[in-house]
């Protein structure tokens, strides 16, 4: 099938796809919440029915968690295999009353769906769904595929990495396919070009076994609140650079090719602060915006709680602090070295008559990066550069992490190719998710033709 016809294809089966994508978004499967395990199953067994209606083998995994969906189907002996990854759980939908309609009430505005799971990653997997079936249908499909829908990535993928050793000669392939992830800022076509690695670290720093009164104990007891103020600081120098010793070891400059092709993707001060509210002043300032994001490693607070926080005052010493942090990979960085280093530091920093407890320490996954001279990376811009010839391709070196994605690239032995078509304006991950029609089709027509290419 070529350009045309796979847009007459999906203009022929727009109603029918547009409402199975809806059916496919009603489903509250939200792996971080216990109360809808059910519904992750249902979910998972809805995906399986669809495939096996396609001519697919399909098995429905169970896994210590969330089962995850494996299906395969042979083309030619001679064609490669493609292995096609994607998940169906989504984010929780907190604040609920932010929604302008119910997250799983699927509802058009514009050329808008919003629900929860509209772009990440129901969106982008039904998609990609979609093309295989007209290709199908259209007796165009030569490659061997192999399609790996998990439950799990929005909360760790524990099931399927704890499933991956088992399955390791099954998901056996050439290409590993993703379609988790966006366009650049002007929202032209783009090819993620790596995504960095992932660890976490939860820690309770306490003083006092009670809150105290600040006036009588003021002066005297330590400070939780004060004191972890005093422990982050001490992670960073006034440039922004981590001082962890030893949290650069292993970082891998970029080629000259790389830094050539990263600088080619303008990055607008102005519209950074339209979608963000914020001027981009995090990490180290004196770099270029893609190096700090795609090149190097960062460090990231995500919660600091502390004391009373509510109307009026509450004049108390707090007995303790909570600390939530991420440290972001790039490839050749030692994750579990990382984590070691991190949680030493902060052993190391506790302030004077306090006590630490390192609650929670992951690693999720390391970095990775993709060779911008491989023959996949050349087709997938020649296919970008069919369905949109008015923009230029653009190269990204994502900051953020699907930790799964490294791990079972190694498994499958299959180099991984990136392409996704989100944008800011989606707002995954928040209220009021949404995925628009053009997206859906572009995605749609890329997946046909990449697929036609790979063969």
């Amino acid at each position: 099938m070529n350009l045309k016809s796979l847009e007459q294809a999906f203009s022929a089966r727009q109603p029918e796809l547009l409402a199975d994508w809806a059916a496919f978004l009603r489903f509250p499967s939200i792996s971080a919440d216990p109360a809808h395990q059910q519904d992750c199953v249902d979910c998972a067994g809805w995906l399986a029915d669809r495939l096996r209606r396609h001519g697919f083998v399909v098995e429905l995994a169970s896994t210590r968690t969330k089962p995850f969906v494996f299906a395969e189907r042979r083309g030619k002996a001679s064609s490669p295999t493609v292995l096609i990854y994607g998940h169906y759980d989504v984010q929780p939908v907190d604040p609920l009353g932010a929604w302008t309609s119910p997250p799983f009430a699927p509802a058009w505005r514009g050329d808008r769906l919003y629900a929860r799971g509209a772009q990440d990653n129901k969106g982008q997997v039904f998609y990609t769904l979609a093309a295989i079936e007209a290709l199908i249908a259209a007796n165009a499909l030569d490659v061997n595929l192999k399609v790996l829908i998990e439950g799990e990535e929005e909360y760790s993928s524990t099931g399927l990495a704890e499933s991956l050793d088992a399955w390791k000669d099954r998901l056996q392939a050439d290409i590993l396919m993703v379609h988790d992830t966006c366009t650049v800022q002007s929202g032209a076509p783009t090819i993620i070009m790596g995504l960095r690695g992932i660890v976490d670290i939860s820690a309770r720093l306490i003083g006092a076994d009670h809150d105290l009164h600040s006036g009588v104990h003021g002066g005297l007891a330590p400070n939780a609140a004060q004191g972890m103020a005093q422990l982050v600081a001490s992670l960073f120098d006034p440039s922004g650079r981590v001082v962890v010793p030893g949290f650069y070891d292993g970082v891998a400059l970029a080629t000259d090719r790389d830094m050539e092709l990263a600088s080619t993707v303008p990055f607008d001060p102005n519209a950074y602060q339209q979608q963000t509210g914020t001027s981009a002043e995090g990490g180290m300032r004196d770099l270029p915006p893609c190096v700090r994001v795609g090149f190097l490693p960062s460090l990231d607070i995500n919660g600091l709680h502390a004391g009373y926080g509510g109307s009026g005052m509450k004049t108390i010493i707090p007995s303790e602090a909570i600390l939530k942090l991420t440290a972001r990979l790039v490839p050749d960085q030692n994750p579990a070295a990382v984590l070691e280093g991190l949680s030493a530091h902060l052993v190391q920093h506790t302030p004077p008559g306090m006590r630490l407890v390192l609650e929670e320490r992951r690693v999720g996954g390391p970095g990775f990066r993709l060779d911008s001279t491989s023959a996949h990376v050349k087709k997938a811009q020649a296919v970008l550069s069919e369905i949109d010839p008015e923009h230029p391709v653009a190269f990204l070196w994502e900051g953020a992490s699907i930790p799964i994605v490294a791990r079972l690239a190694r498994t499958s032995n299959a180099a991984p190719l990136l392409v996704g078509f989100g944008n800011e304006a989606d707002r995954i991950h928040a209220p009021d998710e949404s995925f628009s029609l053009a997206q859906f089709k572009a995605g749609f027509l890329y997946v046909g033709l990449m697929l036609q290419q790979l063969s």
